[in-house]
């Protein structure tokens, strides 16, 4: 039973590191086929991650609450905040490369009404995070 637990934590971890790196690659591919995959406003901030988060707190309170329960997400996510652009390009470009199924997936629920709010969101939260 325990090994079954465990299974499903692991689960749920890798799981949670690939919605996060599909929400930085979300917001990364871009709307024209012409721009170059791995831009995009969270990936071109020069937020802090705690700017960041209190951006998305305002404005995506029920988002940040999903990512306050995943300190492991949290962690990945300051992570790669902390990086300059240009590695948070290449570790986004490079995880997408490694990854087609995801990408074709992310490209695919990024075309859905659902998916533009999201990157709409993720926008504001990048457009106002110097608030904060």
């Amino acid at each position: 039973m325990n090994a079954l637990k465990n299974m499903t934590a692991l689960k749920k971890l890798a799981l949670m590191g690939i919605a996060l790196c599909g929400v930085a690659a979300a917001v990364s591919l871009p709307p024209v086929a012409s721009a170059e995959p791995g831009d995009g406003p969270l990936i071109e901030t020069s937020c802090s991650y705690e700017q960041l988060m209190a951006a998305l707190q305002v404005q995506a309170p029920q988002a940040s609450a999903r990512l306050a329960d995943h300190p492991e997400a949290q962690a990945k996510l300051r992570e790669l905040i902390a990086l300059p652009v240009d590695q948070r390009r290449q570790r986004v470009q490079g995880y997408l490369d490694r990854n087609p199924d995801i990408r074709a997936k992310i490209e695919e629920k990024r075309n859905t009404p659902e998916g533009q709010q999201k990157v709409q969101m993720l926008a504001r939260v990048a457009d106002t995070c110097h608030d904060y």
